[in-house]
């Protein structure tokens, strides 16, 4: 197996958090009432997709390309593969706002630096160091420098939660929009 599948695996951490907290979301939603929430469902609906769809994308794909399981479809699987790291594994960087948009929505009262930045932080550095390693122009230090300037600002500011929450939306749909149309570009190029 080559190196860059490695590397796809230990992304899977990534989804799977997330996946965690849309479930963690949902729950919080259900307590204390009396019927359940619609919200609550799309919540589950979404952590079913992060924790358990994409893994299985990832791992599917690997796995036939790798031991050539499914010969007469090598080309669809190949572009089903390629499509599915470009769109997710190196889109990873809205899948950590959503994350952090998502905990400081569950943790509205408790949000500080333990409990939101340090997760955030680290899959930030996690997220541009595994995808970056190799990237030019010092990109990864750019990309860590923007996580660690962005937990700065907005911790000695002291924003409110719903604003650190608005914030975080805002840069997911941002970044997965811009990642998108640059990859779709790159596609096109290459």
């Amino acid at each position: 197996m080559e190196a860059y599948r490695y590397q796809e695996l230990v992304y899977l951490i990534v989804p799977v958090i997330l996946g965690m907290e849309f479930f963690m979301n949902a729950k919080n939603e259900k307590k204390a009432k009396e019927e359940v929430p619609l919200g609550s469902y799309v919540l589950d609906f979404c952590g079913f997709i992060f924790m358990a769809l994409v893994p299985a994308i990832f791992i599917l794909t690997i796995w036939a390309i790798e031991t050539d399981a499914f010969p007469l479809r090598d080309e669809t699987l190949a572009r089903f593969d390629r499509y599915a790291v470009m769109f997710l594994f190196m889109g990873a960087w809205w899948q950590v706002y959503m994350i952090g948009a998502l905990r400081v929505r569950r943790l509205r009262e408790r949000v500080n630096f333990k409990n939101l930045w340090i997760p955030l932080l680290g899959l930030g550095i996690f997220i541009s160091l595994l995808v970056l390693w190799v990237s030019p122009w010092g990109l990864k230090w750019i990309s860590i420098g923007w996580f660690v300037i962005l937990a700065a600002l907005l911790s000695v500011l002291q924003v409110k939660p719903k604003t650190i929450e608005r914030v975080f939306w805002i840069l997911a749909v941002v970044t997965f929009l811009f990642e998108n149309i640059l990859f779709l570009w790159l596609e096109t190029v290459v």
